[in-house]
């Protein structure tokens, strides 16, 4: 497959798993079956920030600038990067074993405590 074709299909799969479901027009009742007022599920995006070291925010930089070149793109934006994990992670259960294996012997969290 073609370096565009697989971004293509990268973009497809993502748009699928991001997709809001069918029903997400109808309102989501609250925690209480009896609630008087029906919640609208969320539609606008969350924002995530994450924290990397200088020598990560390098490697990640690096890795997008040698990518974009690779599959001749103006740019690879790391945020792209953590989403295409993301659904890599959703939809092949072994590299959302590896991403565990790693967690596990990281210790799982890097916040500070």
């Amino acid at each position: 497959m073609t370096p565009a074709g697989r971004r293509a299909e990268l973009v497809a799969r993502a748009a699928a798993v991001t997709a809001p479901p069918a029903d997400a027009a109808e309102p989501v009742r609250g925690p209480g079956a009896d609630d008087p007022e029906p919640r609208v599920p969320r539609t606008r995006p969350v924002r995530v920030t994450v924290e990397l070291s200088p020598m990560e925010h390098k490697a990640l930089r690096g890795w997008c600038a040698q990518t974009s070149a690779d599959l001749d793109l103006p740019v690879v934006a790391g945020a792209e990067v953590f989403r295409a994990l993301l659904l890599l992670m959703h939809s092949d259960p072994e590299v959302a074993e590896q991403v565990r294996a790693e967690l596990a012997r990281t210790g799982g969290s890097r916040r500070r405590r």
